[in-house]
Formats: structure tokens, sequence, C-alpha cells
């Protein structure tokens, strides 16, 4: 029996923790074809986790009574995404962007970002992720080819469209037709 207060939400934001500390606690050093075969798993897994969630969704949605089309499909991917709950979600977020750093900077090791150290460590991508997620680039990991900026002012966008978009669903603002 686990107490009141610790909810499943409260359990997930609670491993979501764990991940970033052992995340920052890795010691490993990236060389230009490590960083290359990291980038092949990453790919793999989000093909991979994007194929469970199809058909998470689409489980979901047959199960939905009285929905057709879009609707269905919308709600199930919302039902799933709940399901998940919003911290994973969030890991997930963050480790796309961590690959899309570590592609970058392993297209241009030199140019891509200032601030890191020839060998960076898969927590140094994982940090800038994080940080810029949160609307709020680090300071001492500085974007500097035109691809690196890019690519952070881009996930700041999706960030604050996620965050927008979890919000607007508690609330299903919709617009009101006019009568006749």
């Amino acid at each position: 029996m686990r107490p009141n207060w610790l909810t499943a939400g409260a359990i997930r934001l609670g491993l979501l923790s764990l991940f970033v500390v052992l995340t920052a606690m890795v010691r490993g050093h990236l060389s230009h074809r490590s960083a290359g075969w990291l980038l092949l798993a990453g790919a793999l897994f989000v093909v991979t986790a994007a194929a469970l969630f199809a058909l998470a969704t689409q489980r979901v949605a047959l199960a939905l009574p009285l929905l057709e089309g879009p609707r269905r499909l919308t709600d199930a991917v919302l039902l799933v995404l709940r399901r998940i709950g919003l911290p994973l979600v969030g890991l997930a977020f963050f480790l796309v962007w961590t690959f899309v750093y570590i592609g970058i900077w392993w297209v241009h090791p030199h140019d891509a970002f200032r601030g890191l150290e020839p060998h960076p460590r898969f927590a140094d991508f994982f940090y800038t992720a994080v940080s810029t997620a949160f609307i709020s680039p680090p300071g001492d990991i500085v974007a500097h080819s035109r691809g690196a900026r890019a690519g952070t002012i881009i996930e700041m966008l999706t960030a604050f469209a996620l965050v927008t978009a979890y919000a607007g669903s508690f609330f299903e603002v919709r617009r009101e037709r006019p009568a006749g």
C-alpha cells in the first residue's frame, strides 16, 4: 500500500528526476564516431517508440465508443498521452532534442556549439535540451552555427506549443458557432 499523497504523477516525476540525475552523472565522452553510432541507436529507438505509440493509440481508438473519424483519433492520442504521463512525455521530448543536438554536433563538431569540450558528454547535450525546452538556453553551451541556432529556436517553439496544448486540453476552449 502506498500513501495517499504518493500519486502516480508524483512517481513519474520522481522517475524523471532520477533519470536527469543519472544522465548528468554519465562520465563517458563522445567521439565523432561514437556520436554517429549513438545517433543510429537513437533513431532506431524513436522509430520503435513511435510504432508502439501508434499501436497503443489504434487500440484505444477502437475501444472508444460513439466517436467518429478525426475526433476518435484525437481523443485516443490524448488518452494515451495522459496514461503515459506528462513527466515521461517530457522525458521523450528532452531525449529527442538531445539526439537532435548530438546530430548537429556530429555534422559540424567544431562549429555547432561553443563551450563544449572537444569530446563532449551525452549529459552536455541533455542539459542543453532540457534548459532550452524551458525557454532558457544555457549560457555555458551556446549554439553557434546556423543549424544549432535554428534547432534551439525550433525546440523553444515546440516546447511552448506543447505546454499550451497541454494546458488547453484541460479547458477545452472551443469557438461558438453563430446561431442560424
